[in-house]
């Protein structure tokens, strides 16, 4: 069951959810044919504490939960007994307006058990890849989940896994459960309250994409996939289950975004490892080959990569901004455009580069050479370059190890027609600060008979010219056109959006001074929730100002605000009277919908208006707009709110 520098653990667990105990029994075997060191280093939760070894071994303590075992001489395994409790506080974890994170290193409660590395509640021997046999008693009516398998059915609350893994999660709570057999894996579905028509729902997508995902890239790495609902909204992609929460799984649109990202995980992530010393990988090629692979199929990649774009262009300034080779993990809007929204923008160049065969055939070998293994940016590179035949350090060092972006603009076009062709010679240049990136730049050319030519343009300098002989006048060239390279956006490509308020970096939040008391108080709680972690954002009311604030975003709050109808008339586009506002020919009447608009302003990056009808509505503006950032306008009625427009 063990192999080379793999431990094996055979856990016995009694966990009592009211107290917060753990108790483990975990007998720990080291690799037969490899034998261990006469000492072991290991960490354990420092709540925890040691109870016995079996045989009778020292247990040196070298400090808070780290520990050193010897083990006789030609012995490869021994048996540790150990109990405590495991209630880590929660935390938020954001760096951006609005959005909150919950996240625990582990818990044990009544509400539920989550539990893995974090907080290590297994003895963690460095990180080396382990194999397990998990047997888990829990009170009556609860369940627990772990990656792997069922070893004996009959048999409630046991998994095996042995497959090398880097790390054993327990999660476990009082499940209704539901399963499908599918020909790529079993499919499960773990929820808190019976709901078959739901359970159906996902059974079936989980068949679906499983199928998918192993045609694409190669076999499914595990005996099952199962959706687990947490008791927390989270959205967690462990091996073989993911953990979302009870507001997250209802929705119907997660079915054909974040579940199958979760799904494509057991390849890249789960299957293969992440070598985090070269920076983390997993994200961007799952978010490329899942959500816009899924786009893709419908015909909406363009508009997921313009997006993606606009996601760095919001969120990402040059104190915030690092090399694509230090993401590690998600931590804020910031972190996502650059680990996310570029990372998936360069596989997707990346392929345009190789083309479509030689690109997936590179990933099916990195996938089948590194499964279950620990893999980095270098072992990618390395099955591209062996499939392609091509040097492609100079792509990778190139978006790897450098900041910012490249930025394009036409400096000069020049037609020259005689009776039989048209000679075009087009200037373009990078506006960026800093030096030239290596670019294969796409442009198209429409011709006056109707007929469009693509070229892609190899650029290596900051202004380079290049000349076409045509077979006809041309009328348009467009550069870039379908957003296929990593760039920043022209500021014509960036409509008003609220997400470019929410990562701004200066900003002026404007309460409504004659606003009923309670309505002024629920604008400032909500202004306050967003403001938190934003030192150069500052909250006032509109009676203390005699003139905006200029070169900066802004936020006016309430219809009360004596700085509304002025950015209003500013936005021709919005028809504004008494008791209406008319967006792209929808009337609203504020007096009975939430109003929520972003307008390009005059001597402002972006200003955004924001009123409620109701004084209930305002909390659940705070939390959920946020998520609308790459919207420009909306409308919600009802105290919940809930979105119409």
């Amino acid at each position: 069951m063990a192999s080379a520098d793999v431990i094996h653990h055979n856990l016995k667990v009694k966990l009592a959810p009211n107290t917060g105990i753990i108790e483990v029994e975990d007998v720990i075997r080291f690799a037969a044919s490899k034998p261990p060191a006469k000492t072991q280093d290991f960490t354990l939760y420092p709540a925890l504490k040691i109870l016995r070894t079996t045989p009778s071994i020292p247990v040196k303590t070298l400090s808070p939960g780290h520990y050193q075992v010897s083990l006789p001489p030609g012995e490869n395994q021994f048996t540790l007994h150990y109990k405590g409790k495991i209630q880590h506080h929660f935390s938020d974890i954001s760096d951006s307006p609005g959005h909150r994170q919950p996240y625990t290193q582990g818990w044990i409660g009544p509400e539920g058990i989550f539990l893995d590395g974090s907080a290590p509640w297994y003895p963690d021997f460095h990180g080396q890849r382990l194999t397990f046999d998990l047997q888990v008693e829990l009170p009556d009516g609860w369940s627990a989940i772990s990656q792997g398998q069922h070893p004996n059915t009959k048999v409630r609350n046991t998994w095996q896994e042995y497959q090398p893994q880097v790390d054993i999660y327990l999660v476990a709570g009082p499940f209704i459960h539901y399963q499908k057999n599918t020909p790529n894996g079993l499919a499960e579905v773990y929820l808190r309250a019976e709901n078959p028509a739901l359970a159906q729902r996902y059974l079936q997508a989980t068949g679906h994409y499983l199928k998918a995902f192993s045609d694409l890239l190669g076999p499914y790495p595990y005996p099952k996939f199962a959706l687990v609902e947490n008791f927390w909204n989270s959205g967690y992609g462990m091996p073989s289950f993911t953990l979302l929460g009870p507001q997250i799984i209802p929705l119907p649109f997660i079915l054909h975004t974040s579940y199958p990202h979760e799904i494509l995980h057991n390849w890249f992530g789960n299957g293969v490892y992440v070598d985090y010393t070269q920076g983390n990988w997993s994200e961007g090629l799952t978010s490329y080959l899942a959500d816009h692979g899924l786009k893709e199929s419908s015909g909406k990649d363009r508009a997921y990569r313009r997006q993606s774009l606009q996601r760095y262009a919001d969120y990402v300034a040059r104190d915030n901004d690092f090399p694509l080779q230090q993401f590690r993990a998600r931590h804020g809007e910031s972190s996502q455009a650059i680990g996310y929204s570029k990372s998936l923008m360069i596989f997707h160049m990346l392929r345009r580069e190789l083309g479509d065969t030689l690109f997936f055939r590179g990933l099916q070998q990195f996938y089948q050479q590194h499964k279950f293994t620990r893999a980095g940016f270098s072992d990618l590179q390395a099955a591209w370059e062996k499939v392609s035949g091509k040097n492609l350090a100079p792509f990778f060092n190139q978006w790897l190890t450098r900041t910012g972006a490249p930025q394009l603009t036409i400096r000069d076009v020049k037609i020259t027609t005689t009776a039989n062709t048209s000679q075009i010679t087009v200037t373009l240049a990078q506006t960026q600060k800093e030096a030239a990136f290596t670019l294969r730049v796409p442009i198209s050319i429409q011709l006056a008979n109707q007929k469009i030519i693509k070229k892609a343009l190899l650029m290596e300098k900051k202004s380079q010219t290049f000349h076409f002989s045509l077979p006809n006048a041309p009328v348009k060239l467009s550069v870039d056109p379908e957003f296929d390279l990593f760039r920043h956006l022209d500021p014509a490509e960036l409509p008003p959006s609220f997400s470019q308020f929410f990562g701004s970096q200066k900003a002026t939040l404007i309460l409504p001074s004659e606003a009923p008391e309670a309505f002024h108080a629920a604008y400032e709680k909500l202004a306050r929730s967003w403001q938190q972690k934003r030192s150069n954002w500052k909250i006032i009311d509109d009676n203390q100002l005699k003139n905006l604030p200029t070169g900066q975003a802004l936020l006016i709050l309430g219809t009360e605000n004596r700085f509304r109808q002025a950015l209003l008339d500013q936005t021709p586009s919005i028809a504004a009277s008494e008791k209406t506002l008319t967006v792209h020919k929808t009337p609203l009447d504020p007096r009975e919908k939430s109003i929520a608009l972003a307008l390009s302003a005059r001597d402002h990056p972006i200003a955004m208006l924001l009123s409620a009808h109701d004084v209930s509505a305002i909390s659940g503006l705070s939390r959920k707009l946020p998520h609308y950032g790459k919207y420009g306008y909306l409308a919600f009625e009802g105290t919940a709110p809930n979105n119409m427009l």
